[in-house]
């Protein structure tokens, strides 16, 4: 029992030693690091373990994320030197990570990222390590999220997603060894055809928008395709009215879903929309923000008795492109999917579109 003993008090003097040690070796390596700008972008100056002076670009023109970057650099020269790693409580490293997610991921994403960590921490506590949470633990989160939560499997799985990407940067940050979350499988959920509305909906949808900038806005959706975030980050530099194309790019603080931009053609309906968009918002093309736009097709919907959202719309124009036999390919380009088996559900919804209408010609003259 007493060597049991001395041997505890060695282990906790050897671990509350090798925390000075890295506090001390992380101060010393603060110093030696630190971020300058030339030009508009952003680079880091520091001290590598063969104690060479790296001076090299960030890639990045935001403050913000160039100081994330130092961060990381300097807990990675520190972990390199003490050679362990450092196991935090896992409400610091969901700090870490959302600040990072905010400052390099789109809103939308940055949002989600933010609603996964409210479950965790709702679930885990912010003190539990980093380290403590385990494959089993994280199945009896995703339990809970459909149990007590009452999240459906699509939205449940959206967690797990975002939960997954969270924990590889946790390794990538060297908190952790390997991603726990890893082999946790996401719930399996029938594949259903998207909602679209048939040409007609769309104009009794369009028929009850009395003001003209609203009008404009469905407009731009819908013979577009783009999805709202989108249309949301479109500026008049985006806009070629004389060439006839809109170009959708990713922006300083925002970027398209795959990260690659694409040319729209502009449908001979849509000039008189957007020059009426351009005098009313002079920077941006659409005038609203996300919240206000989805409160207008709620409106809209009631009106008209047509469940309408933006994505809707989107899927709408895809439809109707593909039942008039427009290529697959190019309504792939057009909605800037990246995978073409997403473009090929639009054919086949197309075929029952034509089935249902053919048996209903022959119905009626029964």
């Amino acid at each position: 029992m007493f060597y049991l003993i001395i041997n505890l008090f060695r282990e906790i003097g050897q671990a509350v030693y090798s925390k000075l040690l890295f506090l001390n070796f992380y101060v010393e390596l603060k110093l030696m690091a630190s971020i300058f700008k030339r030009g508009k972008t952003w680079y880091i100056s520091y001290i590598d373990l063969s104690g060479r002076r790296i001076r090299r670009s960030l890639g990045t023109t935001n403050k913000k994320l160039a100081e994330l970057k130092l961060k990381e650099i300097e807990l990675a020269l520190a972990k390199g030197k003490l050679g362990f790693a450092i196991d935090i409580p896992f409400g610091d490293f969901i700090e870490k990570y959302l600040e990072w997610s905010k400052a390099t991921k789109s809103r939308n994403t940055y949002l989600t990222d933010e609603k996964a960590s409210r479950d965790l921490i709702e679930y885990f506590g912010d003190r539990i390590k980093l380290s403590q949470i385990k494959l089993p633990k994280l199945e009896g989160w995703r339990v809970w999220l459909i149990e007590t939560k009452g999240y459906s499997k699509v939205t449940a799985n959206i967690r797990i997603r975002h939960v997954k990407a969270m924990l590889n940067k946790a390794v990538e940050w060297q908190y952790l060894e390997e991603n726990p979350g890893e082999k946790l499988k996401q719930y399996k959920v029938p594949k259903g055809k998207p909602n679209f509305l048939t040409e007609q909906e769309v104009k009794k949808l369009f028929s009850v928008i009395e003001n003209k900038t609203h009008l404009a806005v469905f407009n731009l959706l819908y013979f577009t395709g783009m999805r709202l975030s989108e249309a949301l980050n479109l500026t008049w530099e985006d806009v070629d009215l004389e060439e006839g194309f809109i170009r959708v790019r990713s922006k300083k603080d925002w970027h398209t879903k795959n990260y690659k931009e694409r040319f729209i053609p502009i449908h001979k309906k849509l000039y008189e929309y957007l020059e009426h968009l351009k005098k009313v918002s002079p920077e941006k093309v659409v005038p609203y923000k996300y919240r206000y736009t989805q409160q207008l097709f709620e409106k809209y919907s009631k009106e008209s008795g047509v469940k309408a959202t933006p994505h809707i719309l989107r899927h709408s124009i895809a439809t109707a492109m593909a039942s008039k036999g427009v290529s697959l390919q190019a309504i792939k380009d057009i909605l800037g999917h990246s995978d073409y088996s997403t473009t090929l559900i639009y054919a086949k919804m197309t075929d029952d579109y034509k089935r249902k209408a053919l048996e209903k010609v022959f119905n009626e003259e029964e």
